[in-house]
């Protein structure tokens, strides 16, 4: 099938990094496509107060004011505090950070040079000013900041799509790992492959959304998201693609549990 707009399907495109997968991991990718129901699994996602019905409200409050701020070149404490109360991060006192911080993830045209590096760069350049949170919030915060060009990891994710260290099997499309030593899982910041498999995971996303948007396999976007503009109408961005996957990973885990 082929999408019936080129330049809606090109929105979804613009600015993404050219990192190519391997030809294993796009059949595993491809594998999992055919036999699941993307949309199924985005319009069971669940999270607090966010559901489907809800229109996600939160996260869609949270995408809202960070990528406008992120859209101005900076984001503050109260940005980074939401985020964090949002996900149920432990140990939020520990967080600290400027009250604003500049950030550059709106430089111009998204085929400015800026984009062609690693996402990773982004994610480091966060670490630099933010401390006492770790992989999965960082991510979190570029993600609400710009769903288009970053998605969320965490360890829900990395449970079921890298190595594994649940009861269910992974499905090996990240060479990541989590630990848990009683205080609850995280994503140790040690991995040799941390932060670049981060740039793995950006370029699985868009390559799912991409095959979505090509194959005109349209997203069931809450009506909320398109009268705000946030989204166009049936079009996968990677934040789309990463919300049915959570949603998955937390099906697979609680069946698994």
């Amino acid at each position: 099938m082929t999408h019936s707009s080129a330049n809606t399907y090109n929105l979804a495109e613009k600015g993404h990094r050219d990192m190519p997968l391997s030809i294993q991991l796009r059949g595993r990718i491809e594998s999992f496509l055919a036999d699941h129901d993307l949309r199924s699994f985005y319009k069971g996602y669940e999270w607090g107060k966010d559901t489907w019905e809800s229109g996600f409200a939160d996260m869609r409050q949270l995408e809202i004011d960070l990528s406008m701020a992120a859209k101005h070149g900076y984001l503050t404490k109260t940005h980074i505090m939401a985020v964090a109360k949002w996900g149920r991060l432990r140990n939020i006192k520990k967080i600290r950070c400027p009250e604003l911080m500049r950030i550059s993830l709106y430089n111009g045209d998204d085929s400015a040079e800026f984009f062609k590096s690693s996402p990773s760069v982004s994610l480091k350049s966060l670490r630099d000013n933010i401390r006492g949170i770790g992989p999965t919030y960082l991510s979190k915060i570029l993600m609400f900041s710009r769903p288009q060009l970053y998605g969320a990891i965490d360890t829900r994710l990395v449970r079921v799509f890298g190595k594994g260290n649940s009861d269910i099997e992974g499905l090996m499309w990240l060479s990541l790992e989590v630990k848990n030593y009683g205080y609850g899982w995280y994503i140790p910041e040690y991995q040799t492959l941390w932060p670049s498999e981060y740039d793995t995971w950006i370029e699985i996303l868009h390559h799912v959304a991409r095959l979505c948007n090509g194959n005109g396999y349209e997203c069931p976007h809450p009506g909320e998201y398109i009268d705000l503009g946030l989204r166009e109408k049936g079009i996968w961005i990677i934040a789309d693609v990463e919300t049915s996957l959570f949603s998955y990973a937390s099906k697979q885990l609680q069946a698994g549990s």
